[in-house]
């Protein structure tokens, strides 16, 4: 949420450097941090969603798409290539991102009994966080965009 409010006040002040932060912010450091969470700490990560498995490697590749746009957000904001560059970021994350809400969506709505007790209350929680997170992204990434002419 931090990252959001100094955007929304950077605005105001800088657009310029508003949309480098919110780049950095929400897609640089939440990316970097989703990959650790899904690569490093796959385990932890089974544990919360209910899973086992003895091959990580989808939970692996996951991490890394989250490194590899974080990576792009941060080089974007850090070389200052500009709102373009860094709405593409916030742009890619949020379509990355509303795909895993689609997904949440379908755990929340189930068409027979979920699996996992507990599996639907926590998937109505990602469904809406990360609702509301895609439409963030999409809401500055537009603006980026469109700043840049």
């Amino acid at each position: 949420m931090i990252g959001i409010f100094t955007g929304i006040y950077l605005l105001f002040v800088n657009a310029g450097l508003a949309f480098r932060v919110l780049a950095a912010i929400l897609v640089g450091v939440v990316g970097t941090l989703s990959f650790l969470r899904h690569s490093v700490y796959y385990r932890s990560d089974q544990v919360r969603m209910g899973w086992t498995q003895e091959h990580p490697e989808f939970q692996l590749e996951v991490g890394y798409a989250n490194l590899a746009i974080g990576i792009a957000a941060f080089t974007a904001a850090i070389l200052d290539w500009g709102s373009l560059a860094c709405g593409i970021t916030l742009f890619t994350y949020g379509t990355y991102l509303f795909c895993t809400f689609l997904l949440h969506l379908r755990q929340a709505i189930p068409v027979d009994a979920p699996h996992h007790p507990g599996l639907r209350q926590r998937a109505i929680r990602s469904t809406i966080n990360s609702g509301f997170f895609v439409a963030v992204l999409y809401t500055f990434a537009f603006l980026a965009i469109a700043r840049a002419g």
